[in-house]
């Protein structure tokens, strides 16, 4: 994948592709730090993605699947990668029908999270989704997604005792949190 535009921290001597598919592609970079050391770096491009928190009423729809890295099921916030072309928004419009069969009449941003931005390339665009209503899921063949009801505040004790552990989850729930107590943008 290419390097970001405009200033860079890191001046990007060189590039090796290690291993790319349709959703994922791992470079390694000779690199100089922004201290002048020169050093090597791995780079994770798995495009534009976007994360849904839905609120229905008095409760979070969280979604919970298995996750490859974690041999684990995660509960968490819908959210998956953008089709070429496709809107942060619509992304996640697409996803949250996709996932949990929901669609929504109210979207609010609340704002971008990083998974982990010393490695991953792209930040998640994060939406909160009111007003839903049923519609058709349609995950694809690998994903065997729960969709999960969860009041409000025991999502935030889930995710203070570590039952929701997802850092882009934590993430948006904190942001919803912060929109609430008119603290947040």
């Amino acid at each position: 994948m290419r390097p970001p535009t405009g200033s860079s921290l890191y001046r990007r001597l060189a590039r090796r592709e290690l291993y790319r598919n349709p959703w994922v592609a791992v470079d390694v970079y000779d690199m100089v730090h922004p201290t002048g050391v020169a050093g090597e770096h791995v780079s994770i491009a798995a495009g534009r993605a976007s994360g849904v928190l839905v609120l229905d009423g008095d409760a979070f729809v969280l979604a919970r699947q298995a996750r490859f890295a974690a041999d684990a099921q995660v509960l968490e916030i819908v959210k998956g990668g953008a089709d070429e072309g496709e809107s942060a928004l619509a992304c996640a419009q697409r996803e949250l029908r996709e996932e949990l069969g929901l669609e929504a009449a109210s979207w609010t941003p609340l704002g971008v999270a990083y998974e982990i931005p010393s490695i991953v390339e792209h930040a998640v665009a994060l939406f909160l989704a009111r007003d839903v209503r049923a519609g058709v899921s349609a995950p694809e063949g690998v994903e065997a997604i729960e969709s999960v009801r969860m009041d409000v505040e025991d999502a935030y004790r889930a995710a203070s005792d570590g039952r929701i552990d997802d850092a882009v989850t934590l993430a948006a729930l904190l942001r919803y949190r912060l929109l609430i107590s008119g603290t947040g943008h």
